[in-house]
């Protein structure tokens, strides 16, 4: 019999890498700690190989678990997408939001969107800000909240401030700077290129990762510094740096689709936006 993965663990799975940690991982699926942790043990029992490891309050994925993780995003991705093509759409309200805002939105946005559409079913999706806001234009999505831009001046509209941030002991080496980037296009790809370049400091690209699990992986080994939207707390071992240029603002925006009730649309964004203010110093 072929080797299948469950669905349900995969997404619990691609939880603990986004919010940091199997608790608020939990916290963001509505779970208990011990359903994530049994479903991240199935998965391990499923592939017979370990892929997430505890270490002190944190947790570190290994190369496997960096493995499955990328697969896991490609075939949730996919999955979703075929429950929203076939799926009853007028029962449920589909929200996206940027892996960055994970840890500190989530779960409040959640609760709030319930208590605001008790009848409707909140389904959310986390991931890239391209792919989110692919899926508004294409009504894969009825709601996004994404990072849209590098900002143009700090005192702009839903601008976000943005910070350098390297693992806990390491420290600026002299030369080159040693960065940590996104394998695609992006705000912060860009941010952090154009910054160094415009205050002539040399600069080598070390590592690139496809999604922000891997950018704190490589920080935390030690391979350079990173440049991550002002957000809350740090991950664990990881820490704000000095000693570069200042970096640019981002632009954090609501984006509904087109298909969407007006109405819906408004309710859904007056509540993004407040938690924004509440929770996105400018």
């Amino acid at each position: 019999m072929p080797t299948t993965l469950d669905i349900v663990a995969l997404r619990s799975l691609v939880a603990v890498a986004t919010c940091g940690g199997f608790h608020r991982a939990a916290h963001a699926l509505h779970l208990t700690q011990a359903a994530v942790s049994r479903h991240v043990q199935r998965l391990e029992d499923t592939l017979r190989t370990e892929l997430v490891v505890r270490e002190g309050r944190g947790t570190r994925f290994t190369p496997a678990g960096e493995r499955l993780l990328a697969h896991a995003r490609l075939i949730l991705e996919a999955h979703d997408d075929a429950v929203a093509d076939f799926g009853e759409q007028g029962g449920e309200l589909i929200v996206g939001a940027m892996d960055h805002a994970a840890d500190l939105l989530l779960t409040e946005l959640v609760a709030r969107l319930r208590e605001r559409f008790p009848g409707r079913r909140i389904q959310v999706r986390l991931g890239r800000s391209a792919r989110l806001r692919a899926s508004i234009a294409e009504s894969r999505m009825d709601i996004a909240l994404v990072l849209e831009r590098l900002g143009r001046r700090p005192d702009e509209p839903h601008a976000l401030a943005t910070r350098w941030v390297a693992a806990q002991s390491w420290e600026l080496p002299p030369g080159p700077v040693p960065l940590v980037l996104f394998d695609h296009h992006c705000g912060l790809r860009t941010g952090a290129l154009r910054t160094l370049a415009s205050a002539r400091r040399e600069h080598t690209v070390t590592s690139e990762a496809p999604d922000l699990a891997g950018i704190h992986a490589a920080v935390r080994a030690g391979l350079g510094v990173t440049l991550l939207p002002a957000l809350g707390r740090l991950p664990d071992r990881l820490r704000e740096i000095e000693g570069l240029p200042r970096p640019p603002t981002v632009i954090v925006t609501v984006q509904t689709a087109p298909h969407l009730d007006p109405e819906i649309g408004r309710m859904a964004t007056e509540i993004i936006e407040e938690l924004l203010r509440v929770h996105l110093p400018t």
